[in-house]
């Protein structure tokens, strides 16, 4: 059996368009495709089949001249044939799909005492509002589609996610927010300062083609700090790693590492390098493995060393930690073991470069 919702949720619909149905036309903003249905007249114009999101965040595709339309089950039926089954089988296939159990939910606890913190936020009350109530819902039947993004595709446990207030807005329509914050569906990625949230993002699951994945509010509501922490359920080493971004910070978490995600393209920037080097634990550096997150983790390490902490550098080999985390068998194991192993090498140059 499978999970229909969680399936449908890692899949990238406009990227199966192309492969079913051919290269898209249009600017990437509003790509189209012609329609799958033999019965429809293609006129040689624009194509009439466009891809969008219904009000509860599910991608579907419809052809606005003969009105079929659908999910992305419905469009492999229109296109291969067969039934649902033989169309799931095929999606399943295409993604990897598997079920880590959507039953958890998360542990009663006691409400925490928080005590101020300076935060240049406008509306200090209304963003830590949204981000409980985004956290809330994340566990509710209606938050399903974002947290099973989260578990199945993205691949991280419930109880981190838990264990860091992670969320799910629902869109205007349904969640309140203030002012400033983005109005968009997806999971709610806050920073959190002695137990007060300082900052959020929205992490768009699957944004239209040439749209942006993560939505930030505007500096007024809540300036942007540039790193977040996120902390694992049961920490089990002392090194902090830092990477790009709140889900691969996430993913390390997950490996039971203390972790920091830096939330700027500037990660270079004296600010960034200043905020991780207040950390007391050992650093490694774990960005993405493309050009730009190389040069990034060399100007980053340079930065570091001018303050006098000289951090580990991990050789990222699969995109980024969190694709890394998706491919391990043992995740924890795999981590420790390039942690162990980077640290070493590092020694070893070290003590090469002494004699």
């Amino acid at each position: 059996m499978y999970d229909r919702e969680a399936l449908l949720a890692a899949v990238d619909l406009a990227d199966l368009a192309d492969d079913l149905l051919g290269a898209h036309a249009g600017p990437l903003r509003s790509p189209k495709w012609h329609c799958p249905n033999p019965q429809h007249a293609q006129t040689g114009r624009t194509p009439p089949l466009s891809i969008f999101h219904s009000h509860h965040g599910e991608q579907r595709w419809r052809c606005h001249g003969c009105g079929d339309g659908g999910t992305a089950i419905d469009l492999v039926v229109a296109c291969k044939g067969g039934d649902v089954r033989d169309a799931l089988d095929f999606l399943a296939g295409r993604v990897g799909h598997h079920d880590r159990g959507g039953d958890w939910s998360p542990p009663a606890r006691p409400a925490v005492k928080r005590s101020p913190v300076d935060r240049a936020c406008r509306d200090p009350e209304g963003l830590q509002r949204y981000v409980d109530e985004c956290a809330e819902r994340l566990w509710k039947p209606e938050g399903r589609a974002i947290r099973r993004w989260l578990t199945n595709v993205r691949g991280i446990p419930a109880d981190v996610l838990d264990a860091n207030h992670i969320g799910a807005d629902l869109g205007p329509r349904t969640q309140e927010r203030p002012d400033g914050m983005p109005r968009a569906l997806g999971a709610v990625l806050p920073t959190i300062a002695q137990g007060e949230v300082t900052y959020a993002q929205i992490r768009v699951p699957h944004p239209d083609p040439g749209r942006p994945r993560y939505l930030n509010p505007t500096s007024d509501l809540a300036p942007n700090p540039r790193v977040t922490r996120m902390r694992p359920v049961d920490c089990r080493r002392p090194e902090v790693i830092v990477t790009e971004g709140a889900i691969d910070a996430l993913s390390a978490a997950t490996a039971g590492y203390r972790a920091v995600g830096v939330l700027s393209a500037a990660y270079g920037h004296e600010a960034v390098a200043a905020a991780v080097a207040r950390l007391r634990q050992p650093l490694v550096l774990a960005l993405d493995a493309d050009e730009a997150g190389k040069a990034a983790s060399a100007r980053l390490a340079a930065l570091l060393e001018a303050r006098g902490r000289t951090p580990v550098r991990l050789d990222i080999r699969e995109g980024d930690l969190n694709d890394a985390m998706r491919r391990a068998g043992d995740w924890p194991t795999r981590l420790n073991h390039a942690v162990d192993h980077a640290t070493s090498a590092q020694r070893s140059v070290g003590a090469g470069l002494e004699r």
